[in-house]
Formats: C-alpha cells, structure tokens, sequence
C-alpha cells in the first residue's frame, strides 16, 4: 500500500512541476484561466509532497 502512495505522490509532483512550466511557458491571456491553471499546479505540487509526510505520520500513530 505504501508503494502505491509513494508512487503516486510521485506522479502528482512530476505532473504539477510539468503543468506549472507549461503554464508559466505560455500563459493564458485570460486572468481566471492562468490563475485557475497556477492553483491545480500548486495544488499538485502540495499533494505530492504532502501526501507521503502525512502518511508516515499516520502510520506511525497506528503502530504504536
């Protein structure tokens, strides 16, 4: 189960760091269309990095 996560936090990294490139690369000219396109890359971001931090945590406090 781990790996999956692991995995998968991985992915949501590697595609927002993509998708905020591409975004910033050529951005939109309609401010709530860039805007909207920033936010799902930071989010994307923050998932991948977040997710395998919390489920450390989370593991741990099972185990103990």
């Amino acid at each position: 189960m781990k790996t999956v996560a692991y995995v998968l936090s991985a992915v949501a990294l590697v595609l927002g760091v993509v998708y905020l490139v591409s975004t910033l690369s050529a951005p939109s000219l309609d401010p709530l269309i860039y805007t909207r396109d920033l936010a799902i890359s930071v989010v994307a971001i923050a998932v991948g990095v977040a997710a395998p931090i919390l489920l450390r945590k989370f593991s741990a406090a099972e185990s103990a």
